[in-house]
């Protein structure tokens, strides 16, 4: 069995939650971890996530603040839970979040617990996870991750403006977690450039309706993420989306659901 929520979703903080059961055994992973506090990362990971076990890794995208931080990972570093992150954006998240000076090759002086990966596919926590180079901001290397179990496929991509890079990636998922960041209009209204670095709604749609006309079989689930708080809502990144699904004539089955901002989501089974 495999299962999917998420824990928070959007610009104040990021953490997906991956469950893998078999033959009686459990293993988790979280894709990010980007809670305000120390106070805040340890509620979660002993409340909302659970430690029993414990998640086995933190699988991390990118550098930014809401999906990896100082407060996180050192509560990740007192439960022993090591950060997965790239190589390039080791160095990012050093500069940004801790000394730089004190970063060895996979524990800092501190206690950091930070290993790395490269563009190649590797094993962690019972997946092979293939990680996908994303446009995002300028200087911030970011990363989506395909997740494979067997024939079982997940596809996360958050925190990208163009949708190109994971087009090869995106066939045959059973499921499906996209970001859908900003409405244009609101964006004309309250325009940020940052969101600029973000998919828009109609891009999203029209990537998932790619996704499902040209793949042999549609997704168990698709879940719409990373939504602003100011330039989008749930009801509108879900109707714009479903527009275009229903006049490509791809998504009338298939469940689409917003990932809550502050709360975590129903779960997802993938795979029975």
């Amino acid at each position: 069995m495999i299962l999917f929520r998420t824990i928070r979703s959007g610009s104040s903080g990021n953490c997906l939650l991956l469950e893998r059961r078999r033959r009686g055994r459990t293993s988790r992973l979280l894709i990010d971890c980007g809670f305000s506090s120390q106070r805040a990362s340890l509620a979660a990971l002993e409340g909302e996530i659970g430690l029993d076990p414990p998640p086995a890794a933190v699988l991390v995208s990118h550098a930014h603040s809401d999906h990896i931080n100082y407060a996180a990972l050192r509560v990740l570093a007192r439960l022993g839970i090591a950060a997965h992150v790239h190589r390039q954006a080791r160095r990012e998240i050093a500069m940004r979040h801790l000394r730089p000076e004190r970063l060895p090759a996979s524990v800092d002086a501190d206690g950091f617990l930070l290993a790395t990966f490269d563009e190649q596919p590797f094993e962690l926590a019972g997946f092979e996870v293939t990680p996908i180079r994303v446009p995002h901001a300028p200087r911030v290397t970011t990363h989506g991750f395909l997740l494979r179990d067997g024939e079982t496929k997940l596809l996360i991509a958050s925190d990208l403006h163009d949708p190109e890079a994971v087009v090869p990636h995106i066939y045959d998922c059973d499921l499906i977690y996209l970001e859908s960041n900003y409405d244009p209009e609101l964006l004309r209204r309250y325009y940020n450039p940052a969101s600029l670095f973000h998919l828009a709604n109609p891009a999203a749609g029209l990537l998932l309706d790619h996704a499902l006309r040209t793949s042999r079989r549609p997704p168990r689930a698709i879940m719409l993420g990373h939504l602003s708080a100011d330039r989008n809502r749930p009801e509108l990144a879900l109707q714009t989306v479903g527009d275009v699904l229903a006049q490509g004539g791809s998504g009338a089955s298939v469940p689409l659901s917003a990932a809550p901002r502050h709360r975590a989501s129903e779960t997802v089974v993938v795979r029975e």
